[in-house]
């Protein structure tokens, strides 16, 4: 395609990406400010705005169900919830599951009103993709002072991945996963290609928040202590750990047994429909294969099924040890590196649901940050948008008739999707990276 066709397409998509943001970012106002029936069914509201409203109020016993508790249903924190959210159904069962540290954070947005709060915290996730965005923009070198190579992202591709719809919906639920997902992984990333692996390993250990993004980060860490870069996941655990001596600090102990019971609770409660779990959305392999099986077979198949996801696991592992100790460009290496690590996710992950999809849009940052070979940049772009359109055709089919959604048929071609990333970096460990390279227009 000549370069002014090229150009003008790339304008076409640009403008239509920024409109469709508009339409978006008026969206969440409209529904925060004016549909308080409809914000108050929100998981930002009924988890984190709620927990932060516990903390405040010095009730944090209220955060977890005692221990040995079998259901979420009537707990304390979910009677708080619908007093604090006097709009929510009655229908609706609230639960917190992450580390009081956690709930402690949302501690400032719990003094405003539930629908201010929730917009605020979403002007915080748009900052915080903003700043992935700038990160891996063309202001920095990819490599720092290593390589010559700009980043050749550039600014629309903070509106091209607004039409992500898991990223948009995430947004607009007010769940974690930019905050506390997207922007460490990133971030850790920024730092790692400089070669700055402790102060990146460190950020990456701030995943422990939202562990749908800490699994790819072990992954990334573990490939790279194959290649003699064992900073990235000595940072990793130091980041953990201090996270959780933060939380064994400020709260009590045994604040933090009832968290880990909570998290055993939580594998029990959305392994079984009865308790009402939104199957449609239950997006990971492991959980959609699971769902579909008799309650009374869980305890046998569950070790079969883990196991098959960690060799699953195991498999891209490999392959990113090999790429990253290939001849290629240190940002290429990891870049593609990343990009397998994270079509692994929701793959050997139990506990993904549709809205952390969102996690793709790293993948497509690090695609076109980089130059590639012609063969590999067409692999890889095809391998995105193909990602691109069957998740947000699955979101179609979510808005518009649920009982067309399948899960199970979703996380079959997500499983295809990680496979032909595995056949990329295979391609790539075989030819290395060639002298010519795509000329394609930056994103």
């Amino acid at each position: 395609m000549p370069r002014q066709q090229t150009r003008r397409m790339n304008k076409i998509i640009t403008l239509t990406a920024f409109g469709w943001g508009i339409i978006l970012l008026s969206l969440f106002v409209y529904t925060d400010l004016m549909l308080p029936s409809v914000n108050q069914n929100s998981d930002y509201l009924m988890t984190f705005y709620t927990a932060g409203e516990l903390v405040r109020e010095g009730n944090t016993g209220a955060l977890y169900p005692p221990l040995g508790s079998d259901t979420f249903i009537d707990t304390a924190f979910d009677k708080a919830a619908h007093n604090v959210l006097p709009l929510l159904p009655p229908r609706a069962t609230a639960e917190y599951m992450y580390m009081p540290a956690v709930a402690g954070m949302f501690v400032p947005l719990s003094m405003v009103g539930p629908g201010i709060s929730l917009l605020l915290w979403q002007v915080v996730c748009l900052a915080s993709l903003a700043a992935c965005t700038f990160l891996f923009s063309g202001k920095f070198k990819l490599g720092g002072s290593n390589e010559n190579e700009s980043s050749r992202l550039s600014t629309p591709a903070f509106w091209l991945a607004l039409t992500l719809v898991p990223l948009a919906i995430s947004i607009w639920i007010g769940q974690i996963s930019v905050v506390f997902g997207l922007l460490p992984f990133m971030a850790g990333l920024f730092f790692v290609l400089r070669r700055k692996d402790l102060i990146g390993g460190l950020i990456w250990g701030m995943t422990i928040v939202k562990p749908q993004f800490l699994i790819p980060v072990l992954m990334l860490s573990v490939a790279l202590a194959s290649a003699k870069r064992f900073k990235p996941i000595l940072g990793v655990f130091s980041g953990i750990a201090i996270f959780i001596a933060v939380n064994l600090a400020a709260f009590p102990t045994s604040l933090f047994a009832q968290w880990l019971s909570t998290l055993k609770l939580a594998e029990a409660v959305y392994s079984d429909l009865k308790f009402g779990v939104a199957q449609h959305i239950a997006t990971s392999l492991p959980r959609a294969i699971i769902l579909l099986l008799p309650v009374s077979q869980h305890g046998i198949a569950k070790p079969v099924i883990y196991t098959l996801s960690a060799i699953l696991g195991g498999t891209g592992v490999y392959f990113c040890t090999r790429v990253l100790r290939s001849p290629m460009p240190e940002s290429n290496k990891l870049a593609l590196a990343a990009i397998v690590c994270l079509f692994a996710t929701p793959i050997i992950v139990p506990h993904v649901f549709f809205y952390d999809y969102a996690m793709f849009v790293a993948a497509g940052f690090l695609a076109y940050s980089c130059q590639w070979s012609s063969d590999l940049d067409f692999r890889l772009k095809s391998l995105l948008w193909l990602g691109w359109l069957i998740t947000n055709l699955y979101a179609v089919i979510l808005f518009t008739n649920k009982s067309f959604a399948i899960p199970i048929l979703f996380v079959l071609l997500m499983l295809e999707l990680y496979r032909r990333s595995i056949v990329v970096a295979s391609l790539a460990i075989k030819n290395g990276l060639p002298s010519q390279i795509s000329s394609s227009e930056p994103a």
